[in-house]
């Protein structure tokens, strides 16, 4: 993993904000009336333009951290995978995603439908809009759901896979995981022995609380004792909660 997908996605997103910046002025340089259309169109440029700046800014410092990575500052492990191993973890892996998507999808389906289906008993009248809303964000949720799970298991198949461990994160298999900084927090790791991988917890900010994830590093055959030296030393630093 010599080249940095961060930076490249941070440079479409400063392209994004100079083409957005550009269209706030946009109307006025062509002539534009602002009460036909004008202000409406450098409003939502403006708009654009700063949440394009802040994702910009976010990348770059993704960006950052991971080029740390690759360059091996604070770097706990390197771990190259023979192609029979990272097949076997693919396919593993794709099945515990799998699962757990699984279950969380039928249960949030289980009471969207519950609620949906409430609301239309008790107001036959509006009731069926709320059923109709429900129906729809369990179609979506179930898109989403699938199509992240098969795009990692792709990546799995596509990359013979690579993992980089730090303190501030992992990059596995062109994935960056961090949990330092825009409000992440590390969460755990635990050594699951029999599986060979270790479970990395964190969680990052979102608007109703925080969101948790789950990253499982696999274990290269002959690495098992540096796998548990990285477990010893998280934990003896405190970072085990």
């Amino acid at each position: 993993m010599e080249n940095n997908p961060q930076r490249r996605t941070a440079i479409i997103w400063w392209a994004v904000t100079a083409i957005a910046a550009f269209a706030i002025f946009a109307p006025y340089i062509f002539g534009m009336n602002g009460a036909s259309g004008g202000f409406a169109i450098s409003f939502l440029s403006i708009v654009c333009a700063i949440t394009a700046l802040i994702v910009a800014i976010m990348y770059m410092w993704r960006a950052g951290a991971l080029e740390k990575m690759l360059r091996g500052d604070n770097l706990l492990a390197h771990w190259t995978y023979p192609p029979d191993e990272w097949r076997d973890y693919a396919e593993k892996e794709y099945k515990r995603e799998s699962a757990d998507k699984r279950s969380l999808f039928y249960l949030v389906a289980g009471i969207s439908l519950v609620v949906g289906i409430g609301f239309w008993i008790a107001h036959p009248d509006s009731g069926w809009v709320v059923l109709g809303v429900l129906s729809g964000l369990i179609l979506l949720i179930a898109v989403v759901a699938y199509s992240t799970t098969r795009y990692n298991y792709f990546m799995n198949r596509k990359y013979l896979g690579e993992a980089y461990v730090s303190k501030d994160g992992v990059y596995l298999n062109r994935q960056l995981h961090l949990w330092r900084g825009w409000g992440a927090r590390f969460e755990g790791v635990e050594c699951n022995e029999k599986a060979r991988f270790l479970a990395f917890r964190y969680s990052t900010p979102n608007r109703s609380g925080r969101s948790d994830y789950t990253v499982r590093v696999p274990v290269p055959i002959g690495r098992e004792q540096e796998a548990r030296g990285m477990l010893v030393q998280f934990q003896s630093e405190g970072e085990l909660l």
